[in-house]
């Protein structure tokens, strides 16, 4: 018999955390099952969209920066046991505005407080070595070489094969309608019954509130919108010569991601409001004219190899929280029910990482690569009147 192999885990999600915890629980013994209310990969939550950032140089906080260190050794060997296509591409990547802007600041301020490799290039050198973007004469570019892009599709299918190799039990188009915990268990409700497990780990994204007992004060879905624009010159913005990009300037805010799909640059705007969503059933597919028309002005500013039309735009959600920063860990409300939810637009990178602190709680109660901002009690302790963590 395997180590845990009579402890039974269920893990609701199979998005890039869901499969990246099945993947990790599975290699340690553990029996596992996923529940997937769609199939897997999909389009309909938060790991859709073609193209995923990784980074180093993290504007969110060095503390973060172990965490993706050790990400990168997971996807490194993830990548090893993959069906051959890429699935990380390190391109490098650039934070790209004027030096006093709170998230280029940041990012340097990561650099230096890190010792990380990075390099702040003005706006002549920017033009001369990355003519992708058009700067004014007072914004910097700052170069992070340890970041990248995914395939976040690909990445996800990959997820779920080291898994099911490792032995996991994958039920697609199993909606779970209730947790439920018992003094025997916590049993999951699907539409074909109920059954008990020892441990069930929530990774459910923007799907979160229905089954978390967080409220919405502390979680909820928002709508992200992209849009893929033409390059004119389709080599000079893929990925061997483009890096990844987060643009914060007066006119615009935004990520950007390299040609993937043979023509076109993918803009993420963040200068536009991302639309809060009562219930994730509730994205609106087709996309307001006048978000689509800020996009492109911004694009048509900033971007000067790229035709400012959007001839793409694609829809999806993800679920945020209050601080910006994940839920990882023991449920307040049960130990038993693990936390992985809230990656308010940042959990992909680490996901691997996600999944190995979520099967480090499983097997020993603790983890000590639990990043403190990420505290899944944080929320009960506020309530009660103490510090969040």
């Amino acid at each position: 018999m395997k180590p845990h192999e009579s402890t039974r885990i269920a893990v609701v999600g199979a998005g890039v955390i869901g499969t990246m915890t099945a993947w990790q629980l599975a290699e340690r013994g553990f029996s596992v099952t996923v529940f997937e209310q769609w199939n897997t990969p999909n389009d309909r939550g938060a790991s859709a969209g073609e193209s995923r950032i990784f980074r180093t140089v993290y504007k969110e906080g060095a503390e973060y920066v172990p965490l993706l260190q050790k990400s990168r050794d997971q996807w490194d060997r993830l990548q090893r046991g993959a069906r051959g296509a890429q699935i990380l591409e390190m391109c490098g990547g650039l934070t790209i505005g004027r030096p006093e802007e709170p998230d280029v600041a940041a990012v340097i301020a990561c650099a230096e407080s890190a010792g990380l490799e990075h390099r702040v290039l003005d706006a002549e050198t920017m033009a001369r070595e990355y003519p992708q973007f058009r700067l004014d004469d007072d914004e910097v570019g700052v170069l992070d070489p340890a970041a990248g892009v995914f395939r976040p599709e690909l990445a996800v299918l990959a997820a779920r094969d080291a898994g099911m190799r490792a032995g996991a039990e994958y039920r697609t188009y199993a909606r779970v309608l209730n947790i439920r915990p018992q003094s025997f268990g916590v049993m999951v409700d699907t539409a074909a019954g109920a059954e008990a497990f020892d441990t069930v780990v929530l990774a459910s994204g923007p799907w979160a509130n229905e089954l978390s007992g967080l409220g919405r004060e502390v979680l909820a879905p928002r709508r992200l919108v992209a849009g893929w624009f033409p390059a004119g010159d389709v080599e000079l913005h893929r990925p061997a010569r483009m890096p990844i990009s987060i643009r914060r300037h007066p006119e615009g805010g935004f990520s950007c991601f390299p040609v993937l799909d043979g023509m076109a640059v993918k803009i993420l705007p963040h200068h536009l409001p991302w639309q809060d969503l009562e219930t994730v059933g509730q994205l609106p597919r087709f996309v307001e004219p006048e978000l689509v028309q800020a996009a492109e002005r911004a694009v048509a500013r900033l971007m000067p190899g790229l035709d400012p039309t959007a001839i793409r735009i694609s829809t999806w959600t993800e679920g945020f929280t209050a601080d910006g920063a994940p839920v990882v860990g023991p449920s307040p409300e049960d130990e038993r029910i693990l936390l992985a939810v809230g990656m308010s637009g940042q959990g992909f990178k680490f996901s691997p990482m996600v999944g190995s602190i979520l099967a480090d709680y499983a097997e020993h109660g603790a983890s000590a690569d639990a990043v403190s901002v990420m505290d899944s009690l944080r929320w009960s302790r506020s309530a009660a009147g103490g510090e969040r963590a």
